[in-house]
């Protein structure tokens, strides 16, 4: 056959709108600043140009056209350019306070991770929890919390998905060997064990049956034999469909367990990361953004009073999500009902591989020790430095307020690079049977690790949030949005607290927490401004609530790790994060409401907050007779 003789195939033409859906981001990213161009040729102003930075920023953000820590420079290409504000003034956002501050806690993550203490602990609270299936799902979840407080939630959330995989396919292997051995077991005896049933034949005239059917002669009691023709017939049908009725509930209830662990680990690994003000980045972008735009001002945020006021609503959060799940996939019945006893041979591998997987880790290592010891001396420091309940030891220091949280994560960082990860052996340190030869063994962290695991993307994504802040109030555009919000004032606060709460917890179901928080909280301060109401009163709900990103895989990296491990459907995402996304509202307005109101005080507009605006410190938020909160003006 000739070259000419050889038939191409046409090819199949693809549709211009499949083309364009291929390219959509490059589409998005040379679209947006054009679209939006009216925005600083209608308003040739510099409020009107840090507008258009902003919205642009919004657009790739939410639609992720760019990397997100990408767009986060974007302040420092486009506000010199647009003449917002100098290049100088807006780079130092990008290494602030609170970006040492959460560096620092990455790093001792880091340290954390690289000797698997974090694995040891996990599995270790996983043998303790219990055997039963119930206690394995809260096992799981209640681990997940608790690391995720300090460590990322996404580390989180990919180092405990394989642990539960893992306890998964035991369980369900141990499962079918026991359903196995049950159907054996029921399988009719196809031995006659009936001596008094002997099977014959009723011949007739050709000395065989008439039909083909057995007859049986079975005694009368008084010797007679008396022939009655009947069908053979087996019971193994009734029991097979009976086996294959029970395969299929138990297979039901096995991929429910599935569903339900698999969507714990990620709703625990969110709601751990609220408790502590390092857990998750929205967090810090209000204690970095308060710091920005109320000039490192004492705003009553730092590691303690985050701890006051997101650990009780953690918990409360944690212990919903955890009967929400029972009660979608298990019902009410046998979530609440008393574990049977036949489970436990299917509940003893789970410990099994537990134990199979904390025992691959050997003994304590001493590096680990290393490591313990400094995050528990981490923990205290913070917690110690303003316990506001007594002085703390910031009170005693040469010059109050110089030490931070940042500069004590900062000083434990620099440990964790000088500590051994081995028990030294030289000098008097060395013991009698150690044959190794004398000399400094490798720290507990080392550069190139850091430098492959540090999530840098995370610390440029806080850097641009602070610079739009910082370039949101020195071109005016935040007086602006006060002048145009000016309408909330005449809203009860409860009813604004809690609309706010609304939309951001709408926004991050479809967009990074971290970006919601950081277009979110610039405004409020500015409603704030506007209405005389305390700062930390719409700030810090809002930023808990960017955090309830329960509904879809692209909420949170989290819940995209968990759907990666198959089984979880998008529907069942959605109706279990749709009820937990209204309870933590609710917990959340139950906690601001109650104890959270008393403890930050927010009944009285803060010292702080009262610069540059019309409000003073008198300012309170009293009840009329109507039951709502109004607010009370003060004018300077």
């Amino acid at each position: 056959m000739t070259e000419a003789q050889v038939k191409v195939p046409d090819k199949v033409p693809v549709p211009w709108y499949k083309q364009l859906l291929s390219i959509r981001e490059t589409i998005i990213i040379i679209a947006a600043p054009i679209v939006l161009l009216p925005i600083i040729i209608v308003s040739p102003t510099k409020a009107a140009r840090c507008a258009y930075t902003i919205v642009i920023m919004a657009v790739y953000w939410m639609t992720e056209a760019l990397p997100m820590a990408v767009t986060a420079l974007l302040p420092i290409v486009l506000f010199p350019w647009l003449g917002v504000i100098g290049s100088k003034a807006i780079c130092t956002n990008y290494l602030k306070d609170a970006n040492m501050l959460f560096f620092g806690g990455l790093l001792v993550a880091i340290a954390v991770e690289k000797w698997d203490l974090h694995k040891r602990v996990a599995l270790r609270v996983l043998l303790l929890v219990g055997s039963k299936p119930i206690w394995i799902i809260l096992g799981f979840m209640v681990v997940t919390a608790f690391l995720s407080m300090w460590l990322n939630n996404t580390a989180t959330t990919a180092m405990m998905m394989p642990i539960a995989q893992a306890v998964l396919t035991e369980l369900d292997i141990n499962r079918k060997h026991q359903l196995e051995i049950t159907e054996a077991a029921a399988k009719p005896n196809t031995k006659d064990s009936n001596l008094d049933m002997q099977p014959i034949e009723k011949k007739e005239e050709g000395g065989e049956a008439k039909d083909g059917s057995t007859a049986v002669e079975s005694g009368d009691g008084n010797g007679k034999l008396t022939g009655d023709k009947i069908e053979t017939t087996t019971e193994t049908e009734p029991l097979q469909s009976t086996s294959s009725v029970e395969r299929i509930k138990s297979d039901k209830h096995f991929m429910n367990f599935r569903k339900t662990l698999k969507l714990g680990v990620p709703f625990g690994s969110t709601i751990g990361g609220i408790s502590t003000l390092i857990g998750c980045g929205p967090n810090i972008i209000l204690k970095g953004q308060l710091d920005a735009m109320y000039k490192d001002a004492e705003t009553g945020i730092n590691f303690t009073s985050w701890l006051v006021i997101g650990f009780p609503q953690a918990v409360l959060e944690l212990f919903l999500a955890w009967i929400l799940l029972m009660l979608i996939f298990f019902g009410f019945k046998e979530t609440f009902r008393r574990e049977k006893k036949k489970e436990g041979d299917i509940d003893n591998s789970a410990n099994e591989i537990i134990r199979v997987e904390y025992d691959k880790l050997g003994k304590f290592t001493f590096a680990e020790y290393v490591v313990l010891v400094c995050f528990i001396a981490l923990a205290i420091l913070w917690f110690m430095r303003k316990p506001e309940f007594i002085p703390g030891w910031d009170d005693i220091m040469m010059e109050k307020g110089y030490v931070t949280d940042a500069a004590v994560a900062m000083t434990i960082c620099v440990l964790l690079f000088i500590f051994p990860s081995q028990f030294p052996n030289y000098l008097c340190f060395r013991k009698a049977d150690d044959n190794r030869p004398p000399g400094p063994a490798k720290p507990i962290l080392d550069w190139p690790t850091v430098h492959k695991q540090m999530p840098w993307s995370v610390i440029i994504l806080l850097g641009g949030g602070f610079a739009l802040a910082d370039a949101c109030k020195e071109s005016g555009l935040s007086t602006s949005i006060g002048l145009a919000l000016t309408s909330f004032k005449n809203l009860p606060v409860v009813l604004m607290v809690t609309l706010m709460c609304v939309i951001a917890t709408v926004i991050t179901s479809f967009t990074s927490n971290m970006a919601t928080a950081t277009i979110f909280i610039p405004v409020l301060a500015e409603v704030s401004a506007t209405t005389c109401v305390n700062p930390l009163y719409l700030m810090l709900p809002v930023t808990f609530a960017a955090s309830f990103a329960y509904l879809l895989p692209v909420s949170t990296p989290p819940n995209a790790i968990a759907h990666s491990y198959g089984d979880i459907e998008i529907m069942d995402m959605i109706k279990s994060g749709i009820v937990m996304a209204i309870l933590c509202n609710i917990c959340l307005a139950l906690v601001i409401h109650t104890y959270g109101h008393s403890f930050f005080h927010f009944d009285v507009f803060p010292e702080w907050a009262a610069e540059g605006t019309n409000c003073t410190t008198m300012t309170t938020l009293r009840p009329n007779t109507t039951g709502k909160f109004n607010s009370t003006f003060a004018y300077v």
